[in-house]
């Protein structure tokens, strides 16, 4: 799986194994891994440094994730999940964030916060891009059944790691957010007279928009770049 995110899991209790089940069946290319390495991410099966982030995350262990009650388990999922499509090379909670979170957090709110993942919570820390240019234009986004048009918002970057192209940005409108409200997670993406690349809808973002991801070739034509 040399073309896979890879995630340490470290435990040896109920919470890491059905963590550990959940990667093996989603539907990303997420390795697991006894040992992290550099550009990898780890998830502990013990409870966070106190002050952490929903109990979840430091900005003082960047690429380090804890684990400690069934309430965190499908935001942690996700977290990895999103970190398997970015093109990250690693990721940290923002420490402005961590700090408020300090201050105002209850047992209440996290459970609140814990209920959806927000991405923006946190830095992903990868390469820059290629070149600073962002598709910003409509494209065709098809399922099995259906299509639309849609205006995309995309931009991306090569990931020396792992070799391969990563793009990401912005799928705008009712008929894209519809998609997603309905559980649509694969779709094919063009744009212009360029053929169909395969993407994922993502989650939602805080505009109401949804987050459109994929790996290889982006649905816009890149100029001197074999991905």
């Amino acid at each position: 799986m040399t073309d896979a995110a890879a995630v340490a899991v470290l435990g040896t209790g109920p919470l890491a194994g059905r963590l550990r089940n959940r990667i093996m069946h989603s539907p990303l290319p997420i390795e697991i891994v006894d040992k992290a390495s550099p550009g990898d991410v780890t998830v502990h099966e013990v409870s966070a440094p106190p002050g952490s982030y929903l109990g979840v995350a430091t900005a003082d262990r960047p690429g380090e994730v804890f684990l400690d009650d069934d309430a965190a388990l499908d935001y942690v999922v996700a977290l990895v999940e999103h970190f398997a499509t970015s093109g990250a090379t690693s990721v940290t909670v923002r420490r402005s964030l961590e700090n408020e979170w300090r201050s105002v957090g209850s047992g209440r709110l996290r459970h609140k916060r814990l209920r959806r993942f927000r991405p923006d919570d946190y830095t992903w820390i990868g390469v820059p891009a290629i070149d600073d240019d962002v598709f910003d234009g409509e494209a065709v986004l098809r399922t099995d059944d259906d299509e639309i048009v849609a205006r995309v918002r995309i931009a991306g970057a090569l990931d020396p790691l792992d070799g391969r192209y990563h793009w990401a940005g912005t799928a705008f409108g009712d008929e894209v957010r519809r998609w997603k409200d309905d559980r649509t997670t694969t779709v094919s993406v063009s744009v212009g007279g360029n053929g169909a690349v395969d993407g994922r809808l993502a989650e939602i973002t805080p505009s109401g928009a949804v987050r459109l991801v994929g790996v290889g070739e982006p649905p816009y034509p890149l100029e001197d770049l074999a991905v």
